[in-house]
């Protein structure tokens, strides 16, 4: 699984800026972004809402975003963000009507708590905010997927996450489809344009890839890379990853400015790389039938 592969490769555009004290993307570019990367090659979408609207508008909007997509790209695999709330399933109150209606065709979580930086003036990590779900949350949220059968998208920002997943994935509570989705730490801060950061985890380095896969040597889920607060395709870890079998998340959300380029720019230079390192990019259908290869569907059991 990580020798160097000449098998297609997945891209997932993470297609929503995230810059405080900015308008929020409305709905509408939403939608066409999403669909203008998924015509150039992107096979998962990652989008946010307004985050300021309360819980069951916040609902509404994500089913709208996502049916909207669907009705252009019916094999779509997209994920939303979080609800308000300070409670698992008040954050999460999204995904049963979406399963409901039928366009939940994929969920994120943060397995284990990972502090990112609030920075003082003197640019120094004296503050933080915390994020993710405990491991009980995290059983929870995987339950409702195996009753489901809707696959999971495994937030990675440490590397004793890992562990977690891999417990689980030994034992087969997955549905198939489910992918990891390791972050590695960028240079600058999450919600700001191009303003210095400590940040999390790992740097994006071939050794720092070496890690992970050797942590996840003997499981059979498909992993895709990530750099947050950075620009993924400036790094060595993208050709590396296409090297060693894996797959790429672009889009403009993640880097934090660090690059001008638009999302679908993004997904054309993703594919570009791929291309040099001799691998297809799957879309669609195709996609979907190579995240779930060698894995279980709870349907089935």
């Amino acid at each position: 699984m990580y020798n160097k592969s000449n098998s297609p490769v997945v891209l997932e555009a993470a297609i929503t800026p995230l810059r405080r004290g900015e308008p929020v993307q409305r709905m509408e570019k939403t939608i066409a972004d999403a669909r203008a990367c998924l015509a150039a090659g992107a096979a998962i979408i990652h989008h946010h809402h307004d985050f300021r609207a309360p819980r069951e508008e916040g609902v509404k909007q994500m089913v709208a975003i996502e049916r909207a997509i669907l009705e252009t790209y019916p094999d779509a695999l997209m994920y939303g963000d979080y609800l308000k709330g300070d409670e698992l399933w008040e954050k999460n109150a999204h995904l049963r009507p979406m399963f409901d209606d039928g366009v939940l065709r994929m969920f994120a979580i943060d397995p284990g708590i990972t502090q990112f930086d609030i920075l003082d003036e003197r640019g120094l990590p004296t503050n933080s905010n915390l994020n993710g779900l405990t491991y009980a949350q995290s059983f929870e949220m995987v339950q409702f997927a195996q009753k489901t059968d809707v696959p999971m998208s495994l937030g990675i920002y440490e590397p004793g996450q890992l562990r977690w997943v891999r417990a689980y994935a030994e034992r087969n509570m997955f549905p198939a489809g489910t992918i990891i989705k390791l972050y590695f730490g960028g240079p600058y801060t999450m919600g700001l344009h191009k303003v210095k950061g400590v940040n999390f985890g790992m740097h994006p380095t071939k050794e720092a890839l070496d890690i992970y896969l050797s942590m996840m040597e003997g499981i059979d889920l498909p992993w895709i890379v990530s750099c947050q607060a950075g620009v993924l395709l400036d790094t060595p870890v993208a050709r590396y990853a296409l090297e060693r079998g894996g797959h790429l998340r672009v889009g403009i959300e993640d880097t934090a400015g660090g690059t001008e380029m638009t999302n679908v720019e993004t997904v054309d230079a993703a594919r570009a790389l791929a291309a040099e390192v001799g691998r297809p990019v799957a879309e669609g259908r195709d996609a979907k039938n190579l995240l779930k290869a060698k894995q279980r569907s709870f349907a089935d059991a």
